[in-house]
C-alpha cells in the first residue's frame, strides 16, 4: 500500500480545515461553537467507520488507567489549543499565520529533552535555526514608511502569533500522548472518536462562561475591538443562528469537521505503514498549502514574495528537524 498520498491528504486537509473554519469565524462570537460543532462531528464520523469496521463498545472494558490519564491530557490541551488556535485565525491573515505550525516540529525535541533528558543532534539544531531564519524573515519590515491600514494588518498579524505560540506548544505534546492513546486503545478509529467527540463536548462549558470579543465601528467609523458580556454572547449567538448567513455557517462548521477527519485520518492511516519521521516530514508541506489558500481565496496578497521565501524556509526547516529524529 502506498502510504504518501494519505500522508499529503493529511496535510492538504488540515490547510483546508483551517481555511474553512477562518470563514466561518467572519460571523463573529462563534469560535467555541464551531469548534463543539465540528469536532462532534468529525468524531462521529470516525465513530462510523469504527462501527462499519465491525467495531463494539465492548473495548471499553479492556482500557486501563494509562489510557484514560492519556486521554485526559490529549483532551484538555487540544482544547487549549484550539481555543487559542481560533483567536489566532480570527486575528491573523492564513497566508502569515500557517508557517508558524512548523514550530509544532520542536514536538520531537523537546518532549524527550524534558521527559528523557535527551538532547537535540547537531542536525535537529541546523532545522531550528533554518525555522527561526524564515520566521524573523517573515516579521521582516522592508519598508520604514507604513499606512495607518498596513500599522492596523500588522498589529494583527502579530496578535495572531502571540495567540498561535500557545497552540504550538501544545501541539508539541499531543502527538506522544496520542500515540499513548492509540496503543492503549489498540484501535485507531475508537480513540480517534472518543477523541474528538471529547474535545468537542468540552468546548460547550466555554459558549456559556467565555465572553466573546468581537469588531465594531467606533464614530470615526475606524475598527475597535468589544469585549462583551457573557449574557450578550450568548445573544449574540443566538442571532446569528437566527440569521440569513445561519445555513452557511453551518454547512462551513460541518466541512470544516470533515476537513479534521480526513486530515487525522489520512495521517494515522499513513503511520500504519510508514516511519513516523516520513509521514511527519509530508505533514510539514501543510504551510504550503495554508500559504495557498491564503493567497487565492482570502486574496491576501500583501509582501507575496516575502510570505513565499519565509514559508518555503520554515517547512524545509521542519523537514529537516523531522528527518533527523
Amino acid at each position: 500500500m502506498n502510504w504518501i498520498p494519505f500522508a499529503f491528504l493529511g496535510a492538504i486537509f488540515q490547510a483546508v480545515e483551517s481555511g474553512i473554519k477562518k470563514k466561518a469565524l467572519q460571523m463573529q462570537g462563534m469560535n467555541n461553537l464551531i469548534a463543539t460543532i465540528a469536532f462532534v462531528f468529525a468524531g462521529l464520523l470516525f465513530a462510523i467507520f469504527y462501527v462499519l469496521d465491525g467495531g463494539t463498545l465492548s473495548l471499553l472494558q479492556n482500557l486501563n488507567q494509562n489510557f484514560w490519564m492519556a486521554l485526559f491530557w490529549m483532551v484538555a490541551l487540544n482544547i487549549v489549543a484550539v481555543w487559542f488556535n481560533y483567536k489566532a485565525l480570527d486575528a491573523a491573515e492564513l497566508s502569515y499565520l500557517m508557517p508558524f505550525m512548523t514550530l509544532t516540529s520542536l514536538s520531537l525535541i523537546i518532549p524527550p529533552m524534558i521527559l528523557l533528558h535527551e538532547f537535540p543532534g547537531m542536525l535537529s539544531l541546523v532545522g531550528i535555526g533554518v525555522v527561526v531564519v524564515g520566521a524573523v524573515f517573515m516579521d521582516w519590515k522592508f519598508k520604514k514608511n507604513f499606512s495607518d491600514q498596513e500599522k492596523e494588518k500588522h498589529k494583527n498579524n502579530r496578535k495572531g502569533i502571540m495567540y498561535f505560540t500557545m497552540t504550538a506548544l501544545c501541539y508539541t505534546f499531543t502527538p506522544a500522548i496520542m500515540k499513548v492513546v492509540l496503543v492503549e486503545s489498540g484501535d485507531v478509529l475508537f480513540a480517534s472518536s472518543v477523541v474528538h467527540i471529547l474535545i468537542g463536548l468540552g468546548f460547550i462549558p466555554l459558549i456559556f462562561l467565555m465572553p466573546a470579543t468581537i469588531s465594531v465601528e467606533n464614530g470615526d467609523g475606524a475598527k475597535e475591538k468589544k469585549k462583551l458580556s457573557r449574557k450578550e454572547t450568548r445573544e449574540l449567538i443566538m442571532t446569528n443562528l437566527k440569521s440569513a448567513s445561519a445555513r452557511n455557517f453551518l454547512i462551513a462548521t460541518l466541512l470544516a469537521g470533515t476537513a479534521i477527519a480526513i486530515s487525522n485520518g489520512g495521517i494515522n492511516y499513513a503511520l500504519k505503514f510508514a516511519a513516523v519521521a516520513n509521514v511527519f516530514a509530508i505533514k510539514r508541506t501543510m504551510p504550503l498549502f495554508a500559504f495557498l489558500i491564503g493567497v487565492f481565496c482570502f486574496k491576501e496578497r500583501d509582501n507575496l514574495w516575502q510570505k513565499i521565501i519565509a514559508t518555503a524556509i520554515m517547512v524545509v526547516g521542519a523537514i529537516i528537524i523531522t528527518y533527523s529524529k
